[in-house]
């Protein structure tokens, strides 16, 4: 709740109130009634982890006021009438809930109401409801038949607001609570009331905006959200009343998420290794940080650290202080210094820190992922890296070609050139920017594929009369090649001597015909038989005559 900002729980909780109201303004069907009680599900199993959490503080509240009740009595006094509060709003919400269910399901209490594993109090679920798109009870019941005026008395979403409206108001006077401007804000904005313009752009009244005219499942879903936000506010207090009390050697009201690498740069098989942790500081008491000067050093056998020789002041942005250094040569740079920080009402505190980085000139790498050329008609992937910079701070660039960004690394499709360069400009943490020299790549077409058939190729001279009338056709493929391509065999012709004339079939695509299955099915052991005028189609597009096969049957 501090800074008035919602916790990331509390924004949860909303979120899943825009998706209730964005239901409402749909047609009732059963998909969207199922979603409300999946929504309802959701915050039911919120309800559940906000108490068990907000259960382990109260005991963890009694266990140190037993011990120490001059320091932690009152405090504690004040958690259990935040836990008496929540406890009495969540149960007429609950008793609520069942009056809706009685009215629309016709059920008596006792079969709306039980308890669970744990010996809680649990409504009904949603699922096992028969009227769920009802809404005529819950009007009735909470708002009646005048929306701008509605309905008083028990059970009324009037009855419902003005304890809501009460335990908003209690809760922000316990304890502390009222002197915290941003717990008075946190508590007014989950629990506020206003009239608003509703799904129909009308301004209108809290009660029926939430409860007239919805369905059943939808004003039980609210009821729910509402015992959430009670929860979440329970929760949140009860915590923040425990912390008010705990007394620790410095106060900071600030925290960062700190990751300190053991490096930066890591190579291929190496782990990457972190420190990963909060950092605190007081934003409105800032530190002095120095470093050593040319020839200084940090001397840490004094009971007080402190630099020998020339120091410099750092300057701050905030609470933090800002280190700038040109990287004038390559090499180990170690940075040494001490933090002077002085806690409200406290002695100063001096801690020494050392830090070190290292320079290196800037190189250009790409690394091609398939061999030392490009190939023009097909994506080659690379991979680019410049040592020292990140991803996002590379640019790369190509001529005779174009380079995209892909999942993993580049895509290059080289143009008709017979070589391409790829460069890249980096940006430095200044901002600036700066070109490194390119490196170049050949450029080639795709290789010519083989023809097979029956799993022979152009080096084999014979074939078995099994593989030959076995084989569904021909293909076309590169062996021993780095890329895993599909070519398509276009077109080729079928040929044999059989009685002493030529039988030919030429054959569109890679399957055999029926006729030049006949063929080959026909020539005799001793015989030969070829296929002739094999053109294939490749993925650049290129259609290509790619050999001729010529076997002898044995």
């Amino acid at each position: 709740m501090a800074g008035g900002k919602l916790s990331p729980r509390q924004k949860m909780i909303n979120m899943m109130y825009l998706v209730l109201t964005a239901l409402l303004a749909l047609n009732v069907s059963k998909e969207i009634l199922d979603s409300f009680i999946t929504v309802n599900n959701g915050l039911e199993n919120t309800k559940t982890a906000l108490a068990e959490k907000a259960n382990e503080t109260y005991t963890t509240f009694a266990n140190y006021a037993q011990q120490n009740a001059e320091k932690y009595g009152k405090a504690y006094a004040s958690a259990q009438e935040v836990q008496k509060l929540a406890g009495g709003l969540i149960n007429y919400m609950d008793s609520l809930k069942v009056k809706v269910i009685m009215a629309c399901e016709k059920l008596p209490a006792d079969k709306i109401i039980a308890k669970d594993a744990a010996g809680r109090d649990t409504v009904l679920s949603l699922q096992y409801l028969n009227k769920k798109d009802s809404y005529n009870e819950i009007t009735n019941l909470m708002v009646g038949s005048e929306p701008a005026k509605p309905k008083e008395g028990p059970w009324s979403a009037t009855e419902l607001r003005t304890k809501l409206e009460a335990f908003r108001d209690k809760v922000k006077a316990v304890g502390e609570a009222a002197k915290e401007p941003a717990i008075v804000a946190s508590v007014d904005r989950m629990f506020n009331f206003e009239d608003r313009r509703d799904a129909g752009g009308t301004m209108n009244n809290w009660q029926s905006i939430n409860f007239y005219h919805v369905p059943q499942v939808a004003g039980i879903t609210i009821m729910s959200k509402i015992q959430a936000d009670v929860r979440n506010m329970e929760t949140e207090m009860v915590a923040k009343l425990l912390g008010n009390v705990e007394k620790t050697s410095f106060k900071f009201n600030t925290l960062d998420a700190i990751v300190k690498p053991q490096s930066s740069y890591v190579t291929t098989g190496s782990k990457y290794r972190a420190e990963i942790f909060l950092g605190a500081y007081d934003n409105q008491n800032a530190p002095e940080v120095y470093i050593c000067g040319p020839g200084a050093k940090v001397d840490t056998s004094a009971k007080v650290p402190s630099i020998i020789g020339e120091s410099i002041k750092l300057p701050m942005e905030g609470a933090k202080a800002i280190l700038e250094q040109v990287a004038a040569g390559a090499g180990l740079r170690q940075v040494s210094g001490i933090i002077k920080f002085t806690p409200v009402g406290g002695e100063p505190v001096v801690q020494p820190f050392t830090t070190e980085y290292e320079v290196a000139a800037p190189n250009l790498v790409v690394s091609p992922t398939k061999m030392n050329v490009f190939y023009r008609g097909i994506d080659n992937p690379v991979d680019i890296s410049v040592a020292g910079y990140s991803a996002k701070d590379i640019s790369p660039s190509m001529n005779n070609g174009s380079l995209t960004k892909a999942a993993q690394g580049y895509v290059v499709r080289p143009g008709s050139g017979p070589d391409a360069t790829v460069g890249v400009s980096v940006t430095n943490p200044d901002g600036t920017k700066k070109s490194l020299p390119g490196v170049q790549f050949r450029v080639k077409d795709i290789p010519k594929p083989q023809p097979f058939f029956g799993g022979k190729t152009v080096t084999d001279q014979s074939i078995k009369k099994t593989e030959l009338t076995a084989s569904a056709g021909v293909i076309a493929k590169l062996e021993n090649f780095q890329f895993d391509l599909t070519f398509q065999i276009v077109e080729y012709t079928v040929s044999a001597t059989l009685s002493g004339s030529l039988a030919e079939e030429r054959v569109t695509g890679a399957a055999m015909t029926s006729k030049a299955k006949e063929i080959v099915g026909k020539v005799k052991t001793g015989q030969k038989v070829y296929i002739e005028n094999i053109k294939a189609k490749g993925p650049d597009g290129r259609t290509q005559s790619i050999g001729t096969l010529a076997f002898k049957v044995m």
